[in-house]
């Protein structure tokens, strides 16, 4: 064990560890959750890269010697590089106090590591935690700075899922253009559509999504450090975000710049929530898609089984052979839990008092945990899921061309009442709408045979043009 001091006097730490007395301590108050700031390493990255390009910033100016700003610069690259043990970094980040203790753990184990670069030893008062590695800083432009830096890199990665999944029903879509099913609405028979053209949607919806996302990533990089405590600046040194963002920048690989007014950077938090709603219209997109599978994959004997999905687990520990949808249910509950987290987002935000907003802790959370949800899911449910469907054609045109609601195609062309007798009768003796029609002498054989083929009903320029010449050929007739 070796001795640690701070405010509150003197704390025992364990040897093999970096972190310090700040840590320890909110370690002995309360450990209310799971969510440890190790099972964040994106917030880690961010916040070890803002420790660096401070330190480097203050060489610059000359008021930290080079020495110890280099010492610090190198436990930050090891930090960034993921070089520390989960164990380094034990504090809850459900936690009061404004996050303080979660950037202390980070500014106790870079001091540390940076005093046993110089030294060989980890006691030593040549590097500390709050007078050099938090130099010109505070927690209250650190962390919200940290956090939208975190979260453009963990939109990247989700973005790039988004495009995966997007792909793989844009694949679907052509793969099936040829294959005419029923639609439904209020899960009742529709008029036909081609499994191309019902997969074509949830291409175009993640498309849409993709831009939203990626809108937000210049926002991400505007960020108020250097409004210190409040955003006044106070105790930061004149001149140093200018030598801040560069180096940030280069180690983002994009221009990271200073927020315009530092205490709205401090006080609001809309970027979180428009995120947050980001996230959530996406999740909601693909849990709807997951749903859809799920119905349609029914079966495998008393089901819609218009589709099949190759089986990835066991179904039952009761049934056997039975096989579950377990991946377009896990995009169901990815969601269910998405849309919980943007409301803890939503709360967290809205709860902002006076000069800080200090719930940061559940934004962290919420939004950085809606963001892993998809960005670890989506591609799983593209590969194995979506990549294997599998068209029953045989099912789906038996099902279109016994849909009744085809009788909308009757119903243009000689009235909606005469197409309500064609339906009615179609119901009543289990006929279909094209052999009804020809019975009640709504449309001759011939016209049954062209109107009704439920390719044809797909493709919009043919059944208009169709339409046309023969509600012109019914009118010329009357």
């Amino acid at each position: 064990m070796r001795k640690d001091h701070d405010l509150l006097g003197d704390i025992m730490i364990p040897d093999e560890v970096y972190y310090g007395a700040q840590t320890q301590r909110a370690l002995e108050l309360c450990n209310p959750s799971r969510e440890k700031l190790c099972n964040y390493p994106e917030l880690i990255f961010s916040l070890a890269a803002i420790k660096k390009a401070c330190a480097l910033a203050h060489k610059e100016l000359k008021v930290l010697a080079p020495d110890q700003a280099d010492a610090i610069a190198k436990a930050a690259e090891e930090m960034m590089a993921g070089k520390f043990p989960d164990r380094e970094f034990p504090v809850d980040i459900i936690n009061g106090g404004g996050g303080v203790s979660v950037h202390m753990n980070i500014n106790e184990v870079l001091a540390v590591r940076a005093n046993e670069i110089l030294s060989g030893r980890k006691t030593g008062n040549a590097i500390h935690s709050n007078t050099h590695v938090n130099m010109g800083q505070s927690t209250n432009d650190v962390l919200p700075s940290a956090m939208k830096l975190a979260l453009y890199l963990d939109l990247k990665e989700v973005i790039e899922q988004v495009e995966v999944l997007r792909a793989s029903f844009e694949a679907k879509a052509q793969e099936f253009a040829q294959v005419v099913k029923v639609s439904r609405t209020c899960i009742q028979d529709a008029v036909p559509i081609t499994l191309g053209q019902f997969y074509g949607a949830s291409a175009s919806f993640l498309a849409r999504q993709k831009k939203e996302l990626e809108a937000l990533l210049p926002e991400c990089l505007r960020i108020p450090l250097g409004g210190t405590a409040v955003g006044t600046g106070l105790n930061a040194f004149y001149g140093s975000a200018q030598k801040i963002m560069p180096k940030l920048s280069e180690i983002f690989g994009a221009e990271i710049t200073q927020e315009d007014n530092l205490f709205d950077g401090l006080q609001f938090g809309d970027l979180y929530v428009k995120a947050s709603a980001a996230l959530t219209a996406t999740a909601t997109g693909v849990s709807k898609m997951g749903r859809d599978l799920r119905l349609m994959s029914s079966g495998p004997r008393s089901g819609l089984q218009e589709i099949t999905i190759a089986p990835v687990q066991n179904g039952s520990s009761i049934m056997p052979g039975k096989v579950n949808p377990a991946l377009p249910e896990l995009m169901n509950v990815v969601c269910y839990q998405i849309c919980g987290n943007n409301t803890s987002v939503v709360m967290a935000v809205e709860g902002g008092e006076l000069e800080l907003n200090v719930w940061e802790p559940v934004i962290i959370v919420n939004l950085l945990g809606s963001c892993k949800l998809l960005s670890n899911t989506l591609g799983i449910f593209a590969h194995q899921c979506v990549e294997t469907i599998q068209a029953n054609q045989a099912t789906c045109l038996r099902d279109a061309e016994a849909s009744l609601a085809s009788a909308a195609v009757v119903s243009a062309v000689v009235g909606y009442q005469k197409g309500t007798m064609v339906a009615e009768l179609a119901a009543q003796e289990d006929l279909s709408i094209k052999e009804a029609a020809v019975r009640l002498g709504a449309l001759t054989a011939e016209q049954a045979e062209t109107l009704l083929d439920p390719m044809m009903l797909t493709d919009p320029d043919r059944s208009g043009k169709l339409l046309l010449d023969l509600a012109l050929v019914q009118h010329r007739g009357g």
